[in-house]
């Protein structure tokens, strides 16, 4: 018997709610989309193809205001990537990054800007060796370059790799975009814990959307 299976049920169904009600998404509702590069720096040892292999890959990115405040009032601000062809069975590898703090322990807590200046993914991934890793990112101040980062649980951030971002998308093809971080890769999963309910609230918010 599964005992989280009704608090994940009610979260998941509570975030679809207030997606149905707002006409999009709870958080995030708002961002601006563009295609983008990824360069990454190859060697990281971390048992992931993506964070160890040399490469470019031609991306697309969304970055967005949690809430949705307009600026400048403080917001949590979101980083998605989508690696095409990089996840499980050949499909889209997304990675979400937002606005947390930089420290151990501290990239699991959620900061708005300006207060978080180092992006995380707060929940850790499991890579294709056994390794925990926290995925993060970091603005090198222009607005288009960021660097890509990892780290271990109680580790220093390193670079994996450097995003440069393109031309913006239309708004219309922007509005499309369904990121599914949950789903990872062979080589790169997110640990179980609330991956069900991150899972179960993307799917039905996004069916809920108009």
């Amino acid at each position: 018997m599964d005992l989280l299976a009704l608090p994940r049920a009610a979260t998941a169904a509570s975030l679809a709610l207030g997606t149905a009600l707002r006409g999009a998404r709870v958080f995030h509702p708002r961002g601006h989309a563009s295609t983008a590069t990824v360069v990454t720096d190859g060697g990281g040892g971390w048992g992931a193809r993506v964070l160890d292999e040399p490469g470019r890959h031609d991306v697309v990115v969304r970055v967005s205001r949690a809430v949705g405040l307009p600026e400048p009032l403080p917001d949590v601000v979101g980083l998605a990537i989508r690696f095409p062809g990089l996840g499980r069975d050949h499909g889209p590898l997304d990675v979400l990054v937002s606005t947390a703090g930089g420290p151990p322990g501290l990239r699991h807590v959620f900061l708005p800007e300006p207060f978080g200046r180092t992006y995380s993914a707060v929940l850790p991934h499991r890579t294709g060796s056994g390794r925990v890793v926290v995925l993060g990112a970091r603005s090198e101040g222009t607005g288009a370059d960021w660097e890509l980062l990892a780290a271990s649980l109680a580790g220093r951030w390193t670079r994996w790799g450097r995003l440069t971002l393109g031309p913006a998308l239309p708004d219309a093809e922007a509005e499309t975009l369904r990121f599914l971080p949950t789903l990872g890769a062979d080589d790169l999963q997110p640990v179980p814990l609330l991956r069900a309910v991150r899972d179960r609230s993307y799917r039905q918010s996004q069916a809920l959307r108009r």
